[in-house]
């Protein structure tokens, strides 16, 4: 699915379509927030989960300068420098 669309999707199905057709690649802890970084067709959306009350809060989409900025600890890219 393509950002746009993705992007008018309602919460719930931006749910379902980041667990289904997302490719997990990272995660973090912000607070109280688990949140998993997922690659769809041509952006980055995360999952903002609050364990405590078993609930998923927001779906935020990145792109991929914010995506690098964010998890820019996460991913060794010095071999594709060489």
């Amino acid at each position: 699915m393509e950002r746009s669309a993705f992007e008018q999707a309602s919460f719930k199905d931006k749910v379902y379509i980041v667990l289904e057709q997302g490719k997990e690649i990272s995660s973090r802890q912000f607070l109280f927030y688990n949140i998993k970084l997922y690659s769809l067709s041509d952006y980055f959306a995360e999952i903002w989960y609050i364990p405590t009350s078993n609930k998923i809060d927001k779906v935020e989409v990145l792109n991929i300068d914010e995506m690098l900025h964010i998890y820019r600890n996460d991913f060794d890219i010095s071999s594709l420098l060489k």
